[in-house]
């Protein structure tokens, strides 16, 4: 277990708080800006993690959540857009 890798996490799941508030509470942009964020921290989360914990075989989980997220924040931005 290389603790840094788990402290850098812990440190960016600490980077969220300002975001949920953000998307919570801003306007229709910021939220979307906020989800953007906070998708692109948690795959990072999410490749961090692993790599702290000496698993490599999870890696594959992030790559594809990294396309699914882009993805759906387009979509979701298409859907709102007539809002903005």
């Amino acid at each position: 277990m290389t603790v840094s890798f788990v402290v850098a996490a812990a440190a960016l799941l600490l980077a969220m708080v300002p975001l949920g508030i953000t998307a919570a509470r801003g306007t229709t942009m910021d939220a979307i800006v906020a989800y953007e964020a906070a998708s692109t921290i948690a795959v990072m989360e999410y490749i961090l993690l692993p790599e702290g914990f000496g698993r490599p075989a999870e890696f594959e989980f992030p790559v594809v959540l990294a396309v699914l997220l882009f993805g759906g924040g387009v979509v979701f931005l298409h859907a709102v857009e007539r809002w903005l």
